[in-house]
């Protein structure tokens, strides 16, 4: 395999990485070779045709990086039952390996990338404030821009959108919360639960693994991010599936170079031998080799990876939360019964099954209903019984009306409303998606009308930024002090703080106009 990149050191990396592959073993097919493309980093890319069931590459089992690869002289048989299998890989990496395993590594560690890399674009690791609505600060400039007759703000306003974490809704209560946590309170809650896993493993290294400020804690985090984004399943020969997927991992050399599609043109599979890549599809010269991590959305490739896809046919907004707090606790008790009770997906070709089961709840007869989710029963079928029956309905509800004329005010007003002619079945479960969707576009366009706002402006002549630039900066950008603590020093700071900012601001508002979109789409379609 010849490698291709854009400049010496970055050749020196991967000729490296193909002697350290020849030295473990690693079997790669010479039809293929890495190249560094700007923005995306590096890929696997054909240099010849491919033919469909062509094996592109091989992982020994020697050379794969798993528990085994752990000695028991840092972590004993025994306390290993109690360490995640993720924590204890990213452990071992972070401060347990020798010197000499460190170097016979290197030039494949050489690839992964930094801390600031995982930084930078995973919300994880993005400052509090992004994590909940942005509110505005005393005497920033939308006061000034305000006084002037310019556009401002719409504080408060949210930067990242609550399928990653917080709420869709103004005020929700435990009554209207989506029935599974969010993708991004998971991930922080594993993180932690691992931090205090290792430092209670290690007491001696407790302080500073638990400590932000710490260099180790925020190494531990790199090899963490590493292991987390860059592993594979696999079971040893003779191991059982265990209950939890993520106990059964292992990093893979150079197999970590093919990135991330959802309409994936080649599988792995694995056996006593090792790893594999095979094709399931010709290839032409030139094309990017990619695999599938799995059909995630890119919430989850946002959280779990750091990236988001323009197109991805997996993506998905759920809309418990939403859909929830429109029902009445009697409503929810009989979606329960049903099997019904969240789990309410909208997706790049509409809404969900079960939303739509949702939206006629009620509309329909129980007995209808049930036999809807059955598929025995067709919604037109009340739509034809309705337009059937409407003569009989205006003449019923005009006298019902005159009848009730008689009674009070309040009574008399109620009647009106009863009277009123109603909406043929189909109207009714209709009205009742586009009101979810209406309130996840409303919040998505308020979103972006601040992030819009909040856009960093171009730097002035004198190299001094504006200030928007200073507020885009305090926002999106970490402290100097939390850069630091991750190594970085002098012009590295400010640098790294810049790029920062901009890229993360630019992945929300990139997200957000997915998430608008994905609503606009599905309402043109109810």
């Amino acid at each position: 395999m010849n490698s291709l990149s854009s400049t010496s050191s970055e050749d020196a990396i991967l000729a490296g990485l193909l002697d350290y592959c020849v030295d473990h073993g690693i079997q790669i097919s010479p039809n293929i070779s890495v190249r560094r493309v700007p923005g995306k980093g590096l890929g696997v890319y054909t240099s010849k045709p491919l033919r469909r069931g062509e094996r592109v590459m091989h992982v020994p089992t020697a050379a794969l990086f798993t528990t085994a690869s752990v000695p028991p002289s840092f972590v004993g048989k025994e306390a290993r039952k109690t360490i995640p299998v993720h924590a204890l890989l990213a452990a071992y990496l972070a401060f347990g390996m020798s010197e000499a395993k460190r170097e016979e590594h290197a030039r494949w560690m050489a690839t992964w990338p930094r801390l600031t890399d995982f930084t930078s674009t995973m919300p994880l690791f993005w400052p509090a404030r992004l994590k909940a609505p942005l509110a505005q600060h005393n005497g920033s400039r939308n006061t000034a821009s305000a006084e002037q007759g310019e556009k401002v703000a719409p504080f408060p306003f949210l930067p990242l959108p609550p399928s990653l974490t917080g709420s869709w809704l103004p005020s929700s209560g435990e009554e209207s919360r989506q029935t599974t946590s969010k993708v991004l309170d998971v991930q922080e809650s594993k993180l932690e639960s691992h931090l205090q896993i290792i430092a209670q493993a290690f007491p001696s290294r407790a302080s500073a693994l638990l400590s932000p400020g710490d260099p180790l804690h925020w190494k531990f985090i790199h090899m963490w991010c590493v292991v987390s984004s860059r592993c594979f399943y696999y079971l040893r020969p003779g191991q059982q599936p265990p209950k939890d997927s993520n106990e059964a991992m292992a990093l893979c050399p150079a197999m970590d170079l093919f990135n991330h599609s959802d309409a994936a043109r080649c599988h792995t599979t694995y056996d006593r031998k090792g790893y594999y890549v095979t094709t399931d599809q010709e290839y032409s010269v030139g094309k990017e080799v990619l695999l599938g991590y799995g059909a995630h959305s890119n919430d989850v490739l946002w959280n779990e990876y750091g990236f988001i896809m323009d197109s991805n046919a997996s993506d998905g907004v759920q809309l418990d939360e939403v859909v929830l707090a429109s029902l009445t606790d009697v409503q929810k008790k009989a979606l329960q019964d049903a099997g019904y009770l969240g789990d309410y997906w909208l997706k790049p070709d509409g809404l969900c099954w079960r939303s739509e089961a949702v939206a006629w709840l009620d509309i329909l007869t129980p007995s209808q209903w049930h036999r809807f989710l059955e598929g025995k029963y067709d919604p037109a079928v009340a739509d034809r019984q309705f337009a059937a029956q409407g003569d009989e309905t205006k003449v019923n509800g005009a006298n019902n009306n005159r009848k009730r004329k008689r009674k009070s005010n309040e009574t008399s007003g109620a009647a009106k409303a009863t009277s009123a002619p109603k909406q043929a079945p189909s109207e009714r479960a209709k009205r009742r998606q586009l009101a979810w969707l209406a309130s996840i576009a409303g919040v998505a366009e308020h979103s972006l009308r601040g992030l819009t706002s909040t856009a960093m402006r171009p730097v002035e002549h004198n190299g001094k930024g504006d200030d928007s630039d200073e507020e885009l900066l305090e926002w999106f950008g970490d402290a100097d002090t939390v850069l630091e603590s991750q190594g970085l020093r002098g012009s590295e700071v400010p640098e790294t703080k810049s790029s920062q900012a901009r890229l993360r601001h630019r992945m929300c508002a990139q997200r957000w106009r997915q998430i608008l979109k994905l609503c606009t789409k599905a309402m043109g379609t109810i």
